[in-house]
């Protein structure tokens, strides 16, 4: 409903100025961990995205490189060249772009050359057979080789157990994120979460 009658913009806006906010405060206190922030097709539709971004970079004076705004591939497909044009505005900001929930979209590799991806996000529902279907292993692998190809890394979704894990690793897929790692937490929990990882050289991601 909130896409449909538009008012998912300003909830994005606001979604995106508490994601900077409570990521510079963490940087603040030494935490310097990245933040990964979803773009609605609707979002990504409005010119005023960029000036939004903009906006909320210099208001919470977070460093641009520590945004990544996650687009996901269906929407990049909706108007593939206007699409294209905005992210390569917002990459001026300094910020990274992160294509979610690979491989359930429609993209061609031939547009997938013309969006500024810093990373591709495969999606979950590839990760669940990893350990144990050769299928699914064979296809994990050829979406880390053309993340590789491309030069973008690649961060598997929905990683649950160290099977799963353990895969991954010798797929060399860049990172991860699920429920191996943590449950969803708020601002006090991600804080206990990150001291305690402050003791582990175990590769996290959190967004």
């Amino acid at each position: 409903i909130a896409e449909q009658s538009g008012l998912i913009v300003p909830i994005g806006r606001w979604v995106l100025q508490e994601a900077c906010r409570q990521a510079s405060t963490w940087h603040r206190h030494g935490h310097r961990i990245d933040m990964s922030v979803n773009v609605s097709a609707r979002q990504l539709d409005d010119d005023e995205l960029i000036e939004d971004v903009r906006h909320v970079l210099q208001e919470s004076g977070l460093d641009p490189a520590a945004l990544t705004l996650e687009v996901t591939e269906t929407t990049l497909m909706r108007d593939a060249d206007a699409t294209a044009k905005r992210l390569r505005l917002l990459k001026e900001l300094g910020v990274r772009i992160a294509i979610d929930d690979f491989g359930t979209g429609y993209s061609s590799l031939a547009y997938l050359r013309q969006f500024p991806a810093d990373a591709l996000k495969i999606d979950r529902s590839f990760i669940g057979g990893i350990a144990t279907s050769k299928a699914s292993a064979a296809l994990i692998h050829t979406l880390v080789q053309l993340g590789k190809a491309l030069s973008i890394e690649t961060l598997a979704e929905g990683i649950e157990d160290q099977a799963q894990l353990e895969t991954l690793q010798r797929e060399h897929c860049d990172q991860g994120q699920g429920f191996l790692f943590s449950r969803p937490l708020d601002v006090n929990g991600v804080e206990d979460f990150l001291n305690a990882a402050r003791s582990t050289t175990q590769p996290l991601a959190i967004s």
